[in-house]
């Protein structure tokens, strides 16, 4: 069915709009909590000429739009960020969403803007880098900008200062549902949102994504979530206890090439272990190359093949680490015993009151010895 025309609204923070019958973004629609997860109260600001929603990170954490539910559409705003400042949407929860932010303190660099698909709370940036997921613009820290986001079906465009090119073009990745609400967002700094219009869109067909590149592991078995601890033997304790139980479940999604734990657990914050077997018809060796978030030991076939002690916390890229697997004939098993990032926050990072991962896992890939 062919949708009629709409005038793109202005989402005045408490001046009410209408669209398609519904009230849209009066005062009462928007619910701001702090990042310890309860409702504050919030007033219009004005910031260097323009009328605006003030997010400073802590006390006023995200603004979620009630009722909302977008698939296709258009958004438009200023925004001046200090740190990160973003627009959350095909917001299933609020841990569970697409997210497009900006980083004004390094316009002009490759990470000026960055898309990450957000599950169960976790800002996996370190997973969705540069080239593809992180983009240069010219933005500066609490300057002015403007941007649009357009979404048709599983794509983004990324628009800045009215370009007539987007500064990002990117495939999404799957979240809970199909569409969803709107959420504003301010990471480590204050952040300002005015002149907000959403026009819907039309539904596009669906863009056909690469095919997965199969050099990469992606099909595991992984054990449930077992608490974090700082004991000496601690992994050798967890998979035990994981080899001992029957609660393991088959895991693998082959797009993005990266073992994301985040993505099976609703409350990130432990270790987990995941196994695969790879079969040999004869004894030989395989380079393996990988990289990995917090810590991670490998073992293969009872045998410890890698191990760190100190939390990794860098962007994470296809074979930095490398080492060989000398595969018996018939089955071995791969296992990877991993922890994710939260003891570099201390108890945890903290998103909307709880103290979790965010970035959990590792990507890694075989190939022949030269």
């Amino acid at each position: 069915m062919k949708l009629q025309k709409i005038t793109p609204l202005v989402l005045s923070f408490l001046i009410p709009a209408c669209f398609w019958g519904q009230t849209l973004l009066k005062g009462e629609n928007f619910t701001v909590l702090s990042d310890d997860n309860k409702p504050v109260s919030a007033m219009d600001t004005l910031f260097k000429g323009k009328t605006s929603i003030k997010l400073d990170g802590k006390e006023q954490s995200v603004a979620v739009l009630k009722n909302g539910n977008y698939r296709n559409f258009r958004v438009e705003m200023d925004v001046a960020g200090e740190v990160m400042a973003g627009l959350c949407f095909h917001v299933a929860d609020n841990n569970n969403y697409q997210f497009i932010y900006f980083r004004p303190g390094l316009g002009g660099t490759r990470e000026a803007i960055q898309y990450i698909p957000i599950y169960n709370g976790a800002l996996s940036w370190v997973f969705y880098n540069y080239p593809e997921y992180e983009k240069t613009a010219e933005i500066k820290s609490l300057e002015w900008i403007h941007a649009a986001f357009e979404v048709r079906g599983n794509q983004l465009k990324v628009y800045v200062d009215d370009s007539k090119e987007p500064q990002m073009e990117v495939g999404l990745f799957e979240i809970h549902g199909n569409g969803g609400n709107f959420m504003l967002r301010s990471l480590f700094g204050t952040s300002y949102f005015a002149n907000i219009t959403v026009t819907p869109l039309e539904e596009a067909e669906e863009t056909k994504l690469p095919e997965p590149d199969t050099q990469y592991l992606t099909d595991w078995e992984i054990s449930r979530q077992f608490p974090r601890d700082t004991t000496p033997g601690n992994f050798q304790k967890v998979l035990k206890k994981a080899l001992s139980e029957n609660s393991w479940k088959p895991i693998d999604h082959k797009r993005d090439h990266f073992v994301n734990f985040s993505r099976y657990f609703e409350y990130p914050n432990g270790v987990v272990v995941a196994r695969k077997t790879i079969s040999s018809a004869t004894a030989r060796t395989l380079r393996m190359g990988f990289d990995y978030v917090g810590k991670v030991q490998i073992l293969l076939n009872g045998q410890t093949v890698f191990k760190n002690n100190n939390i990794n916390f860098q962007r994470m890229f296809d074979a930095t680490y490398e080492l060989n697997l000398p595969l018996k004939q018939g089955d071995n098993e791969l296992v990877v015993i991993a922890e994710g990032d939260g003891a570099f926050f201390g108890k945890g990072f903290k998103y909307l009151g709880r103290f979790q991962h965010t970035n959990w896992g590792f990507i890694a890939s075989l190939k022949d010895t030269p």
